[in-house]
């Protein structure tokens, strides 16, 4: 990154200012612009490439989306017929009209490569004339409707439709719909700047968005107060204090961050090392002091967890009466102990458990930087060590720990699991414990699913209950036998729940969200939320 972003805005051209973004990434940025790819560059989703329609996960479940491609949907009864009608006038950024037909391709080419088929349950699609198109599915997908609606980015037909490999396809060249395009890139940084076809181009007051890389959350916030950084998605410890004196700095908490140890913890797909033990995941949970980890690495502003991952609050109908309440915020060692040793493990003369020859000692990646990751990690290693666990923590570069989360190569992980695209715990469900989102250790799944490697069929069955109807009992039913299979086999250890920071400066632009208007995530790599607030903001 060069300059300050004060003086960025004199090469937009007129078209407003350039704001420098941070999503957490450290190290080289390697070029990748395809939307539908799970290590594609902040920003290209939502801010280059859009869905037919954005839905706000911190709003009310029964909030009507914004329409972005889309206009108007409907299900039909059975859940398995979704028409949509289409916005008229939109236009690619190189000019060619956007149509049904590039909504009915793109739907086609994910159902058609699964590696790239996040929601597992894409639906066939056909369109009937230039503004509708209808999406066909092979089950009942009243669940799965926001995600295919929500999270699906629609690409144009006349630039794909001779890519030969839609998962390893770079995209070097971009071409969207949305309020930005691609205009240059570096190891260490891209800008991308306003699209003049956008549709609400001449209202658009940003120019446009240049993200960078730096060593962590440290180095950003130091950049954010010395006007260096206009935006950054990032934790920043007794945020309070530290914006204090600084008038032009402000930050948002949102969202429900659920922070967790993941583990590789299916030996029947590869996984290996103690942590595919179940009893070790559970004694792991039992020893964690959890209010000293608020108190040294949230600063008390997290909130106890609950083992099924469902938001305390939010999701109280949603869930199980045998599974109310939240983890006990202090450690519990005689119980992860007792746990341990009922299983064969034995305590040797360090004081750390052995069984079969081998300590009780397991590797913990963290992303060099993510100082609250790294805290929590501090505090663990010493109440882990106290119940005779012992945890190494290696600190790697952003691109090395999600390689290592895509192929299953390592042992536990330290990262947070994200709501989905509305206020239903089956968007949770659904991308961190469903086999769909997983695969083999060797091969490449997306970092941000299911890297636990989890897989069992009541849970699948389960999923599929609950995507076949819009009555909330009824799900309820559905997640309640998803939550006692993964209650007991745990196979993310819950910390606590903490709230997402993001961190702005006004200096350039107002209209980021707040807590009292939060019309989307705030933060910069959360999509296509990224592109909302785009749209927002107002320069000064």
């Amino acid at each position: 990154m060069s300059g300050c972003s004060g003086s960025s805005s004199s090469g937009a051209g007129g078209d407003g200012p350039i704001l420098t973004a941070y999503n957490g990434a450290s190290g080289a940025f390697v070029k990748n612009f395809n939307p539908l790819s799970p290590t594609v560059r902040s920003g290209v989703r939502g801010m280059i490439y859009e869905p037919l329609f954005f839905f706000n996960n911190q709003a009310p479940l029964d909030t009507e989306p914004t329409p972005l491609l889309g206009q108007d949907y409907s299900f039909d009864k059975t859940g398995k017929v979704l028409s949509v009608t289409l916005r008229k006038g939109v236009k690619w950024s190189d000019g060619k009209p956007f149509t049904a037909s590039d909504v009915a391709f793109t739907m086609n080419l994910i159902r058609a490569t699964p590696s790239v088929d996040v929601s597992g349950n894409t639906p066939k699609a056909r369109a009937t004339d230039a503004t509708h198109v209808v999406l066909t599915f092979d089950r009942p997908s009243f669940t799965t409707g926001p995600q295919v609606l929500g999270q699906t980015y629609i690409v144009p037909e006349h630039t794909w439709k001779s890519v030969k490999n839609p998962a390893t396809f770079v995209n070097a060249q971009p071409v969207g719909t949305g309020p930005l395009v691609m205009s240059s890139f570096s190891s260490q940084s891209y800008l991308m700047k306003k699209n003049p076809r956008f549709r609400g181009a001449s209202k658009l007051q940003v120019g446009g968005v240049r993200f960078t890389s730096l060593s962590g959350n440290e180095s950003a916030t130091n950049d954010v107060l010395a006007n260096k950084l206009d935006w950054a998605g990032i934790f920043v410890p007794d945020v309070r204090k530290v914006l204090r004196d600084h008038k032009n700095v402000k930050f948002t908490p949102y969202g429900s961050q659920q922070i967790v140890l993941n583990t590789c913890s299916n030996p029947d797909l590869g996984c290996t090392g103690p942590q595919t033990d179940p009893v070790v995941r559970k004694a792991i949970s039992a020893a964690i002091n959890r209010e000293q980890v608020n108190k040294l690495a949230y600063y008390g502003n997290a909130a106890a967890i609950s083992p099924t991952f469902a938001v305390p609050g939010r999701d109280d109908a949603f869930i199980a009466p045998d599974q109310k309440g939240t983890l006990p915020m202090s450690a519990q060692v005689p119980k992860a102990e007792k746990l341990l040793t009922d299983d064969g493990w034995a305590k040797g003369s360090d004081g750390i458990f052995k069984k079969d020859g081998k300590r009780l000692s397991m590797d913990v990646l963290v992303t060099s930087g993510y100082t609250d990751y790294i805290a929590t990690l501090q505090a663990l290693t010493s109440q882990l060590k106290k119940a005779g666990i012992e945890i190494d923590v290696r600190q790697v570069a952003n691109q090395e720990n999600n390689n290592a989360a895509s192929l299953g190569k390592f042992q536990l992980q330290i990262n947070g699991l994200f709501q989905g695209p509305a206020a239903d715990p089956y968007y949770v469900y659904d991308k961190y414990f469903s086999s769909h989102t997983t695969a083999k250790v060797g091969k490449a799944t997306s970092p941000y699913d299911n890297v636990s490697r989890f897989s069992d069929e009541q849970v699948d069955a389960a999923l599929k209950e609950a995507a076949a109807t819009d009555d909330n009992a009824k799900k309820a039913a559905a997640y309640a036998k998803i939550q006692k299979r993964i209650v007991d086999d745990l196979p993310y250890i819950p910390i606590i729940n903490n709230k997402t920071f993001v961190l702005y400066n006004n200096q350039q632009v107002t209209g980021f969200p707040t807590e009292d208007d939060l019309y989307a995530q705030p933060a910069p790599n959360l999509e296509p939320d990224n592109g909302i607030v785009l749209e927002h903001l107002k320069a000064k």
